[in-house]
């Protein structure tokens, strides 16, 4: 594919068992974990989530030579909520962890409530960011559907063990679930997702890793998705203010966080590329049919703008 080499289902997993570190910074401590040599791409997960998932989001990025910083926002795992509540804050704090790493420019990849800071710190330190991807983010005011929140922290990872003992049908129905609650596809089109999914291990790597990301250490994930819920409730990015180079990508059929977001963003980011992911949901980035695909123009457009 173009020089661009995709993880393999065992790397997927790994991203789980790395052992995270803490840095100290002017606005309280940053969890955060590393992978990878090469240009710093800072990877900023969404909600619920945390440096796990955040290793998830980069593994791609780690395996064509970049330097991956996965950092736990705040209310999630080991950075505390003190370190920054609003989504200003929260892109000071990672800011400050640039700082504190000793970076002084880095690419930015956010997915999800991760837009929230991204955007914030593109507008906000303009200094420290080459490039910006947004993957299906919040650009704007968000409410989200009434038991997304709901479930997306209780999902009991013990469930997700089990299908590996009880077989086929239980993973089945973990995946036909999520993609029905993150999509709009009709039902034909989720059957046949589904079944696309199932058939493709490292997509159902890819989903399995990621809703770990989501449910294992729940309860201490719970004040971070809490607090994103409260702070994008009247959420206004300065976008106007970004002027580094910016990709958007986000997927038709997104039922969690809508297209609406994308095109805002588009419109209001000088210079700012949009790309669709027809008929993704909110996962399509890893799922989606011709994910790969998308997943290589993200690599080569990152690799043109942070070569040394």
């Amino acid at each position: 594919m173009n020089g661009v080499t995709l993880s393999t289902p065992e790397e997927i997993v790994a991203c789980l068992e790395r052992e995270p570190s803490v840095a100290e910074t002017p606005f309280g401590p940053v969890q955060y974990a590393e992978a990878g040599e090469g240009p710093p791409l800072l990877c900023v997960h969404g909600g619920p989530g945390g440096y796990d998932q955040a290793l998830i989001l980069g593994d791609v990025f780690r395996k064509n030579g970049f330097r991956i910083i996965a950092p736990s926002r705040p209310g999630y795992l080991g950075t505390p909520l003190s370190t920054g509540e609003s989504m200003v804050r929260q892109a000071d704090a990672l800011g400050a962890l640039l700082d504190a790493l000793g970076v002084d420019k880095a690419g930015i990849i956010g997915v999800s409530a991760g837009g929230g800071p991204i955007y914030e710190l593109a507008a906000r330190r303009p200094e420290k960011v080459a490039a910006l991807v947004a993957l299906d983010a919040v650009a704007k005011d968000y409410v989200p559907p009434v038991s997304d929140l709901e479930q997306k922290l209780f999902i009991n990872p013990v469930g997700f063990k089990l299908t590996a003992l009880l077989g086929d049908y239980l993973t089945k129905a973990a995946v036909r679930g999520m993609i029905a609650t993150e999509s709009t596809l009709a039902r034909g089109q989720l059957g046949k997702r589904v079944d696309h999914i199932i058939a493709d291990p490292l997509k159902l790597a890819y989903f399995k890793a990621m809703m770990h990301s989501i449910g294992d250490h729940a309860a201490k994930r719970v004040a971070g998705a809490k607090n994103d819920m409260a702070q994008f409730a009247s959420f206004s990015p300065p976008l106007g203010d970004v002027r580094c180079p910016t990709l958007i990508v986000h997927g038709t059929a997104d039922n969690d966080v809508p297209p609406d977001h994308a095109r805002h963003a588009a419109a209001e980011i000088a210079g700012a590329e949009l790309v669709w992911i027809q008929n993704g949901s909110h996962f399509g980035f890893w799922l989606a049919d011709g994910a790969e695909a998308v997943r290589e123009r993200v690599v080569l457009w990152l690799k043109e703008r942070l070569a040394a």
